[in-house]
């Protein structure tokens, strides 16, 4: 299993399911933000996942900025070197979370770049490891 751990953000990579799961925590700084989200693209461009967890349950927010740059800079590269049918699974506390309306907004826009992407929300990491384990 590969690791990458700063502050704000933990990732690892389980090669055996091909799947990159991200646990946010706190109100991540710009620098922190950007490190860790580069630091995740190396991880999927190296590894190729078929399946993304992103937890968002420890997550108070996004800075609005560092939305932008996500959906503008990090996203059309990242849909360059990714497999087009991922499984994206985000957890969060209440699905009315306000950290939830900064990635409905990154879904949106990772959407119109790629349509073949299947993404949903859930409050359990276990419910999204078995719906991202669901055979393709």
């Amino acid at each position: 299993m590969k690791t990458y751990r700063n502050e704000h953000v933990t990732v690892f990579v389980d090669c055996g399911i091909h799947l990159i799961q991200q646990i946010w925590i706190d109100k991540p700084s710009s620098e922190t933000f950007r490190n860790g989200s580069l630091a995740v693209m190396a991880l999927a461009r190296k590894h190729r996942p078929k399946r993304w967890l992103i937890d968002l349950q420890q997550l108070r927010l996004f800075n609005p900025t560092d939305i932008q740059w996500f959906i503008n800079e990090w996203l059309p590269r990242a849909t360059f070197y990714l497999p087009h049918n991922v499984r994206i699974a985000i957890t969060v506390t209440d699905l009315n979370q306000f950290s939830k309306l900064g990635a409905d907004l990154i879904l949106r826009a990772s959407g119109r770049m790629n349509e073949a992407q299947t993404s949903r929300y859930f409050v359990t990491n276990e419910e999204a490891r078995q719906w991202l384990l669901i055979p393709d």
